[in-house]
């Protein structure tokens, strides 16, 4: 049995530090956790693209490339792959589908890991900081909500984390989905902007969707914007290590 670490295409290709935190927390939690090089593609961005034969087609090569490795669980750091994966594999493959899917939050959540963790803030200063709502997250088929607040909401220290007006269910879309930044980049800026203007004397925000960061941290630095956005895998592994969750 194989229990992978699927990191997906767009934080391999960009974001190696999120990559290789997911990793160490992941395996310090279960060592059989492993990466395989190379892994197919979700299918998630063809889904907007090709047609259903050709969707089909992807959606069954990679089931079958789980199976050649053995994989039975899987754990990811893509919300996009996350919503992909639970939504439409069973879809499209029904019973033939036998891969457990966990998002890195699930894992996290789970009391003994979480137990595990003792996470804690050594800062002196109360850390105040936000969470956004990823819409692949809210909108999974099994929705992923609450498991990042009470994350945080277990550290041990001066974390303080404050709620935009729109969270949750009723958080607002970072603008990078559907391809809508390609096309209607105004709208997309527009949105990533009023995310920023729901903050309040933040230190932080925090996100777990590689998407998001991407739109979020380019409206950031376009727009001299000082709030760092963060990845949830790196605020955690440097808890973890003990050094400055916000600066690393």
């Amino acid at each position: 049995m194989t229990k992978l670490i699927y990191f997906g295409c767009l934080s391999s290709a960009r974001y190696q530090e999120a990559c290789e935190s997911s990793k160490k927390i992941i395996q310090s939690l279960d060592k059989e956790f492993e990466v395989i090089e190379n892994p197919p593609c979700c299918g998630s961005l063809a889904h907007q693209l090709a047609n259903e034969e050709e969707i089909a087609d992807h959606v069954k090569m990679v089931n079958e490339w789980f199976k050649e490795n053995n994989v039975e669980e899987l754990i990811t750091i893509c919300a996009g792959c996350y919503n992909y994966l639970t939504k439409y594999y069973p879809k499209y493959l029904g019973a033939d589908f036998k891969v457990k899917i966990m998002h890195l939050l699930q894992f996290l959540n789970q009391k003994e890991n979480l137990d595990r963790l003792n996470l804690k803030y050594d800062g002196n200063k109360r850390l105040k900081i936000y969470y956004h709502d990823a819409c692949h997250l809210r909108n999974a088929e099994v929705p992923i909500i609450e498991e990042a607040r009470n994350i945080i909401s277990k550290i041990k220290g001066k974390i303080k984390l404050d709620e935009m007006e729109n969270n949750r269910l009723n958080s607002l879309c970072c603008g990078a989905g559907g391809g809508a930044y390609a096309v209607f980049k105004e709208n997309s800026d527009y949105n990533s902007k009023l995310i920023f203007d729901q903050m309040r004397m933040a230190k932080a925000l925090l996100t777990a969707c590689p998407f998001c960061y991407t739109a979020l941290n380019r409206i950031r630095e376009e727009n001299d914007i000082k709030t760092p956005v963060i990845k949830f895998e790196n605020f955690i592994l440097r808890l973890m290590e003990g050094v400055d969750p916000i600066n690393g």
